[in-house]
């Protein structure tokens, strides 16, 4: 089922090329104060947040399916977070959901009003959710069929530009659950380990790959969201939750690999959604 989806996803983008506008002008890699799949309050979350006040646009045509007062949400991937919000129905059992709206700005008062065109303005940034005090869009696209949430940056327009990569400062934590400083440890018992690096503040990378004697084992996606067993989950080789995502505030996961006898090289790479990409190789020993 879900290869279909992705299949039936890249179909789209080639006949339409992006479902989706900006719901924001002028887009650069200062745009944004949180990456879909960020660590925001104990939760992936799977918003994108913008960092600019200004206006909110409806990103494509569709149905209004609810307009939500402040804190009146309790639904699993927006809890009682989007303050004063609009979402939008489209078709492909998509939803685009607006939040952090300045309540006294909001255009729309009534879901009777049907249909929003693509590109019209919905209110402007507010402080209605909880971020802080701070005017920023929350924008989240919903996939209802598959009960997951789509990284916005997929369905959208490519900006020109992106934060850019930060491959550091990288740990790996055996079944303990010790860490160890790659650069000044080289020896390892054989085991699993999962291996992290140190988390961007704003980025996520789009996606990051542990491989051994280049051989790929393990490849984290953030092009979707899901919940397994009622838990937000990063796909990878296996469902990550958030305690394996972000284990202290300061890490996040690239991945995981079995580390067996012998000399081997570990490496590791991060993308970003335009392609660019971020290398390193470890070579290090296992008992």
């Amino acid at each position: 089922m879900k290869k279909t989806f992705y299949l039936i996803l890249s179909l789209i983008f080639t006949t339409s090329l992006f479902a989706f506008d900006w719901p924001v002008n002028n887009i650069n890699e200062d745009s944004y104060s949180s990456y879909f799949g960020q660590n925001r309050g104990k939760i992936i979350s799977s918003s994108l947040c913008f960092s600019e006040p200004g206006e909110i646009k409806a990103a494509e045509s569709g149905y209004i399916l609810a307009i939500i007062s402040e804190n009146n949400d309790d639904s699993d991937f927006f809890p009682s977070t989007l303050g004063t919000a609009v979402i939008l129905s489209h078709g492909d059992n998509l939803l685009s959901v607006y939040g952090n709206i300045d309540n006294e700005s909001l255009t729309l008062n009534d879901v009777n009003e049907k249909m929003v065109d693509s590109g019209a303005i919905l209110g402007n940034t507010g402080n209605s959710g909880w971020q802080d005090e701070k005017s920023h869009l929350e924008f989240q696209i919903i996939d209802t069929k598959e009960k997951s949430a789509i990284n916005p940056m997929v369905l959208m327009p490519r900006a020109e530009k992106s934060i850019p990569l930060t491959l550091t400062g990288i740990y790996i934590e055996n079944k303990n659950h010790d860490f160890f400083d790659i650069n000044t440890h080289k020896t390892y018992p054989s085991g699993l380990y999962r291996i992290y690096q140190k988390r961007n503040a704003i980025a996520v990378p789009y996606k990051t790959s542990v491989s051994i004697n280049g051989l790929v084992l393990d490849q984290l996606s953030y092009d979707t969201i899901t919940t397994e067993n009622k838990l937000i989950c990063i796909s990878g080789k296996k469902k990550y939750t958030y305690n394996d995502i972000y284990p202290t505030k300061d890490l996040h996961l690239i991945g995981e690999a079995m580390l067996a006898p012998g000399k081997i090289t570990l490496g590791l790479t991060e993308n970003d959604i335009l392609g660019n990409a971020k290398h390193l190789n470890y070579n290090i020993t296992v008992r």
